[in-house]
């Protein structure tokens, strides 16, 4: 196994990835993640995290942004390209794969100015438009060849469906027959080898003579064939086989078409897993709250820079159960030494941070907050566990040792070295020794690495060692727990006594311990006590101090907002009150102009009337012409009966209303009378002189005033005064139309005297019908009205009886 593979599956890198493929759409991408390779070329690690970047914008201003629909289809592809026939699916597969190229091809290029990087990668992306449209137009969704494949495979299939109704329909002759029926095991047809036969039974087969191609299990059914359909089955079989041939040609140059494409197909499934890894990448980050990595080229950064800074690094794996921790290493010190208790977070530390500068490198964003470093390491060396090997019949401390000789050899100033529990597995002080050997050629070769150990002679050394720095993860005393917080600057204290003492441990053995305890140890270990309980008040204060600290940002961003919102309160008003402002000037112009438009018609109007008011004068000095009652006065007074004349004011008795003279019937029974404004016919004798004028009709306003010429009384011939027919009939008419047109043969039936008429509208969609009753209703001239009997036309006419 190559060193660096196993580098990565010790800091379980692996698992990361395994997490990553799950957010891949399609194979070509899942694989890329599952053998994604950490990068120590600045470039390309800044090239990949910018993809992610921008593939994680775009998810989160578009969920459902993404590659959908793709297959890898570079070995249907590479099958073409030397001759071999796609089945549908493959092609289908092909076709999907183009139009989501196509699609995410699309989107990219709406954002290039947000999304260089992935514009770059879909720029791979092929134009295959045709060759899916070909797809698509020879087969369905479910992969059937479709008729319009080709001319030739529609005719087939015409021929194929007529051939095959006509073997049914013979086959139905047959099964009717008597002599068949009754030979018949079941009245039903069925297939053998490819051919239509019937299930007669045993006992019959003489009645139906023909081929046999089975018989039942046992034996009692034949499954014959009928000679008369042999010749039919004959013709529809010719006509599948053809059809077959058709469709295979048809995939065969359907392949061909892809075969010609391998290129553009095989570059599009390439940029396609590029782009769904980016997207995955993305997705993965926001599963993990994860942020972006600043990048540190190591040989440009300067003296006293970190090469890495993770602030509150999670543990990718452990997800919520990971507790946080800040790490710093680089600037004042290349090598830090963590210390503390067994299952204290020691290992979990010292793989975060492997783990992380892994995931960097590979381009995926890191669970850390905002403001983390990572450096770009030439290598990144972890020697973490108890890996014995029995078949090399390695203990553990050879395994230890085996490790980090292979590390030494490869490690320079530009690699991260990872050491857990380093010179453990053998005599303590031997261990101790060779772990500070290992340590001090670190610091002279001023490699970059974390290591941690239980050797309190380790702390030392790390305190009195230039570019060496002390680390601890703290533990409580009281809960007997580790708190898994990291502390940088001092060591872990040996917390061996005061475990035992609160696990009950005899008061005198605790005592006697603490007496072989060499006294210089006993008040370093006192020391550290109080600095750590120093520690905790600071950060105690620290915490507090950084709460009121967020308070105060909190309240003077929200006062900031305020004022923002004010200011852009202030700024609407002042807008708004802008745009009353003009609007009400341009409504008090609007206005203004029509008060003078309005004036000048007033004026206008003032000396029209006065011309009026003159030709009136004139026209009373000069003619009594508008005074004809006198006249009817002298008609009756001469002949002893009044004579009906148009021009005449009348009286109509059936509507107790006044009204004018009109138009006569030539033989003056009939007369049109104008009521109201409407003109009625009516017979004369029911008409009386009247010595009061009705109003004025505007009509005769104008005649009077001289604007219009007055109408010469005329009297209406003989066909002008037809009968009134008792039926109107309103079919073919707008709902508007029939209500006019009914109201004036209302007034003309009442005149005429009928009782009773009927209203033909139709049934139609029923709304002349409604029309027409509506109307009927309110009616005054109408006394009730109902629908006609079903013989006389139903619910397509009304029947109507008129008022007295």
């Amino acid at each position: 196994m190559p060193m660096l593979t196993r580098h990565r599956e010790t800091l379980e890198f692996d698992k990361v990835l395994a997490l990553l493929a799950r957010h891949c759409s399609f194979s070509a991408s899942r694989s890329l993640a599952e053998n994604l390779e950490p990068s120590s070329e600045e470039t390309a690690v800044r090239s990949a995290q910018d993809a992610t970047d921008e593939a994680r914008r775009l998810s989160e201003a578009r969920p459902n942004t993404g590659v959908r629909g793709a297959h890898d289809v570079r070995p249907h592809v590479r099958r073409a390209a030397v001759g071999g026939m796609l089945q549908p699916t493959e092609l289908l597969e092909v076709a999907s794969t183009i139009a989501a190229g196509r699609s995410i091809k699309h989107v990219i290029a709406r954002q290039e100015v947000r999304t260089p990087t992935l514009a770059r990668a879909a720029r791979g992306i092929a134009e295959l438009d045709d060759l899916e449209g070909a797809i698509r137009r020879s087969l369905d969704d479910e992969g059937r060849v479709l008729d319009a494949a080709s001319d030739r495979l529609r005719a087939i299939r015409a021929e194929l469906r007529a051939s095959y109704d006509r073997l049914m329909r013979r086959l139905n002759e047959l099964m009717a027959t008597p002599a068949v029926r009754d030979a018949l095991q079941e009245p039903l047809i069925t297939m053998r080898s490819g051919r239509y036969v019937l299930p007669v039974k045993s006992d019959f087969r003489g009645r139906v003579r023909g081929i046999v191609h089975d018989q039942s299990a046992s034996g009692a059914t034949l499954f014959i064939e009928p000679l008369p359909i042999v010749e039919l089955a004959n013709r529809w079989r010719q006509h599948l086989i053809e059809e077959e041939r058709e469709i295979e040609r048809i995939l065969i140059e359907l392949s061909r078409q892809v075969g010609t494409a391998q290129y553009g197909l095989s570059d599009t499934v390439d940029a396609l897993a590029r782009i769904d890894l980016a997207f995955a990448m993305a997705k993965l980050a926001m599963e993990m709250e994860a942020t972006r990595p600043a990048l540190l080229p190591i040989e440009q950064l300067a003296e006293g820079q970190p090469v890495l800074l993770l602030k509150r690094a999670r543990h990718p794996l452990l997800r919520r159960d990971a507790v946080p921790v800040t790490i710093e290493l680089g600037g004042a010190f290349d090598v830090l030494l963590i210390t503390g208790p067994n299952t204290g977070g020691k290992t979990v530390a010292l793989k975060t941070v492997g783990l992380l500068a892994l995931m960097a490198q590979a381009g995926l964003q890191i669970p850390a907050d905002e403001g983390s470093r990572v450096a770009v390491f030439s290598g990144v060396y972890a020697d973490i566990g108890d890996e014995q090997s029995i078949e090399q019949s390695l203990s553990t401390f050879s395994s230890h040792v085996t490790r980090i000789v292979e590390i030494l050899q490869v490690a320079d100033r530009s690699s991260l070295v990872l050491l857990d529990e380093i010179g453990a597995g053998t005599d303590p002080q031997e261990g101790a020794a060779l772990a500070q050997a290992i340590l001090e050629h670190l610091v002279a070769h001023r490699i970059f690495s974390v290591a941690t150990t239980h050797y309190s002679e380790l702390k030392t050394f790390a305190y009195v060692t230039s570019r060496v720095e002390n680390a601890s993860v703290e533990f409580d005393p009281i809960t007997l727990r580790p708190t898994f917080h990291l502390t940088i600057g001092l060591p872990g204290r040996s917390n061996a006594l005061a475990i035992a003492e609160r696990l009950a441990m005899p008061g005198e053995i605790i005592a006697r311990a603490r007496d072989a305890t060499h006294p210089a140890e006993r008040r370093a270990d006192e020391v550290l006590g109080e600095i750590h309980h120093h520690l905790l008040a600071a950060r105690a204060e620290r915490s507090a101090a950084e709460r009121a600290r967020d308070e105060g940002e909190r309240v003077t961003e929200q006062l900031r907002s305020r004022r923002t919102a004010m200011e852009r309160e202030r700024e609407a008003i002042l807008t708004r009150a802008e745009q009353e402002r003009a609007e009400i000037a341009a409504e008090l112009r609007r206005e203004a102009e029509t008060l003078r438009r309005d004036l000048r018609g007033l004026q206008a109007e003032r000396a029209r009337l006065a011309s009026i008011e003159d030709r009136i004068g004139r026209l009373r000095q000069g003619t009594s012409a508008h005074a004809p009652q006198p006249e009817i006065r002298q008609r009756i007074d001469d002949g002893g009966a009044w004579q009906p004349a148009v021009g005449d004011d009348v009286q109509v008795s059936g509507l107790g209303s006044a009204g004018v003279i009109r138009s006569l019937s030539p033989d003056s029974e009939v007369a049109e009378v104008e009521v109201a404004g409407k003109r009625v016919r009516t017979r004369t004798a029911g008409l009386t002189p009247s010595d009061r004028r009705p109003p004025r009709t505007p009509r005769e306003a104008a005649v009077a005033s001289g604007y219009l010429a007055a109408v010469q009384p005329r009297r209406m011939s003989a066909e002008e005064w037809a009968p009134i027919d008792s039926q109107l009939d309103l079919r073919g008419l707008t709902t508007e139309e029939a209500r006019l047109r009914l109201d004036q043969y209302l007034n003309d039936a009442f005149m005429e005297g009928l009782q009773v008429i009927r209203v033909v509208h139709g049934k139609g969609t029923g709304a002349v019908r409604q029309a027409v009753r509506d109307l009927l209703a309110d009616h005054p001239l109408v006394r009730t009205h109902e629908g006609a009997d079903p013989r006389e036309g139903g619910d397509g006419a009304t029947v109507v009886r008129l008022a007295s």
